[in-house]
């Protein structure tokens, strides 16, 4: 989170090992009790994930919510847990459209750089520099103040406490 991509594969020992969850940085993440890191901010833990506002706010709102459990696809989940993600996916991200009203919400699985479930959630905004593509958010770096930082932080809790209709 946070971080340019690599060019290259990883070792495959090491690859194995984290498929595994040997070392696995976003496993570290979940567990972490210190609420902020040098990739981002520990908004809340939702039912099977914890929603993290990242460090760079070059896309403001971009979070990442990692699943509380090691797997490596959302497959990988029981039907329950599986249901679970995808609705504290769906809560952060009304949380986000309600903080900052994007045009836009943009959903991303990948896996490929660290292999633990986690979605990458990008709110898009109208004259962004990515109409036509997946929006980088390390295309610039921006940093919030410490006040700035729990003021989106508070104002992104504020929205997961408000009940949502949908969720009669």
């Amino acid at each position: 989170m946070g971080e340019a991509a690599p060019r290259t594969w990883m070792p495959r020992e090491r690859w194995d090992a984290l498929v595994r969850g040997e070392g696995c940085p976003l496993c570290a993440a979940v567990a972490a009790t210190e609420p902020a890191d040098a990739y981002g901010h520990t908004i809340a833990d939702l039912d099977l994930g914890r929603l993290r506002l990242a460090a760079n706010q070059f896309v403001p709102g971009y979070c990442v919510l990692i699943c509380a459990r090691h797997v490596r696809e959302p497959y990988d989940l029981s039907v329950r847990e599986r249901t679970a993600f995808f609705e504290d996916m769906m809560r952060a991200a009304r949380a986000l459209e309600a903080v900052f009203a994007p045009v836009k919400m943009n959903f991303e699985i990948l896996g490929n750089a660290v292999p633990h479930l986690h979605c990458h959630i990008k709110p898009r905004f109208y004259g962004d520099p990515a109409p036509g593509a997946p929006i980088d958010p390390d295309a610039a770096r921006v940093l919030l103040t410490p006040e700035k930082l729990a003021e989106r932080v508070g104002a992104i809790r504020a929205a997961l406490a408000r009940p949502h209709p949908g969720d009669q």
